[in-house]
């Protein structure tokens, strides 16, 4: 492989080394260097071996610092986002840069220790879908489509 299309981060933290099983607790962390982290990941794009370079659970004030000394911002910035969860802070700052929103669990985490069932058990969406003859999912995708531009994301990860 000569070069990734995406690389991003995937969460803006630093686990100490060997803390890797959940649940977390905050003596799992480190303090994250966020400069010194996107810089490599520019030097990444600089070199050629990612096409673009994003993030993923940025928050609104992190997307903020993070564009605030970024030399190449982030492409991307993915965030769990579903009716249930809007995130309109991020989604405002991102469409303000430029930054395109990509969604993940855009149905709920069902299953997840993170997540909730809140989205596909939703007496709301499940009263909706009944009426139209549709399912929660195409419900909420129709949704989404309607709140503004955001990508519902299809992708591999690739661990190395």
């Amino acid at each position: 492989m000569e070069y990734v299309d995406l690389y991003m981060v995937h969460w803006p933290v630093t686990m100490k080394a060997g803390r890797f099983t959940a649940p977390f607790t905050p003596e799992d962390f480190e303090p994250f260097d966020m400069r010194a982290v996107w810089e490599a990941m520019e030097e990444c794009h600089r070199l050629g071996l990612a096409r673009s370079i994003g993030v993923s659970n940025f928050s609104a004030a992190k997307m903020s610092r993070l564009l605030a000394f970024a030399a190449v911002p982030p492409a991307v910035n993915q965030v769990e986002l579903n009716v249930g969860w809007r995130q309109e802070k991020v989604r405002e700052v991102c469409a303000k840069n430029g930054v395109v929103v990509t969604a993940f669990s855009p149905l709920g985490a069902i299953g997840t220790m993170w997540g909730s069932n809140a989205v596909m058990e939703s007496g709301v969406l499940q009263d909706i879908a009944a009426k139209r003859g549709k399912t929660i999912a195409q419900v909420n995708k129709n949704l989404k489509a309607k709140g503004g531009k955001i990508r519902l994301a299809r992708f591999f990860i690739i661990y190395m």
